[in-house]
């Protein structure tokens, strides 16, 4: 994330536009958010990412995405979480829980989790965000839960990225839309589950950004996700393909990541594949394309 030489201004950005968001998807930053009072912690977290000369730097936080789209073992746990949200809550930040794909031992835990926290709404009075990325979960939050608003996650926006795209020949304009293009199918998820919000990630090429509430992740963007860990099978048996599904994790992902060839701008961690973004951190009219065309609202996803 090193700043450029000639950084453009981002004159676009303002208090308004876009909501600024940021990731807490795992448990260091879960510790941190809780430890730390809002405004050092903020400084710290972009000092630490390296992002503290960007623009984006500079808005007000006024949104905190609280748990991890891709692994379902690193949400927190239901007291940590409470902790959490309370503080978030205190401070005057909006909330948007983020779920997983939800595996069957998960199921009754999930469910009075849910339940749990629509209670706390209604004590509140006051909703939260919830991101599903399974079917199973999108039905779960809509059933009797009015406090709860789902959006669509990345596991369930899907689309082709990889980071060795610019590297292929041939027409990458078919890349642009997916089903979120369709009108219909855009239909069918807010009258069938509530579905308003959509989820996205800038992932090295241009997106059509459809109608309605769109939210980008930067910069990183996920290209593969396991149910069972590679990470975790090379540092238990040292083979990558030795892979099972884990109800339990000692937390390898805090301390190892898979690495890739330079070029390539990938990185392996906990149970998925991501690649880096740079441009949209460094090139003004990328932004401002999606913000104008559609983005309102920019997550911070960083290391």
């Amino acid at each position: 994330f090193q700043e450029p030489d000639n950084l453009p201004d981002f004159s676009f950005l303002n208090t308004d536009t876009p909501e600024l968001a940021i990731e807490l998807d795992r448990p260091e930053l879960y510790t941190s958010y809780l430890n730390m009072n809002f405004s050092d912690w903020l400084s710290q977290y972009w000092a630490s990412n390296h992002l503290s000369w960007h623009p984006l730097s500079r808005l007000q936080l006024t949104r905190l995405y609280i748990g991890n789209q891709f692994c379902h073992l690193l949400f927190p746990e239901r007291k940590l979480l409470f902790e959490i949200i309370e503080k978030a809550a205190a401070e005057q930040v909006e909330i948007t829980l983020v779920f997983s794909y939800i595996r069957e031992y998960m199921l009754d835990y999930i469910t009075e989790l849910l339940d749990e926290i629509n209670r706390w709404c209604e004590e509140k009075r006051q909703s939260v965000e919830i991101v599903v990325n399974d079917w199973g979960m999108a039905s779960l939050v809509k059933k009797s839960r009015r406090n709860l608003i789902p959006s669509l996650g990345i596991l369930l926006n899907k689309r082709r990225k990889d980071p060795r795209i610019p590297f292929k020949k041939g027409e990458q304009k078919w890349f642009e839309r997916n089903s979120l293009n369709a009108g219909f199918y855009r239909d069918f998820l807010e009258r069938e589950y509530g579905i308003q919000r959509f989820e996205w990630e800038s992932c090295g090429y241009e997106q059509q950004i459809p109608p309605g509430k769109n939210s980008l992740h930067i910069p990183f963007y996920q290209t593969n996700t396991s149910q069972y860990c590679p990470l975790g099978a090379v540092c238990e048996t040292g083979e990558r393909g030795r892979q099972k599904l884990a109800k339990k994790c000692p937390g390898y992902c805090t301390e190892y990541a898979l690495l890739y060839p330079e070029h390539l701008h990938m990185i392996g961690r906990y149970n998925s594949l991501f690649g880096i973004d740079m441009r949209i951190l460094k090139e003004e009219e990328i932004l401002k394309n999606y913000i104008q065309n559609g983005v309102d609202r920019v997550v911070i996803r960083a290391w």
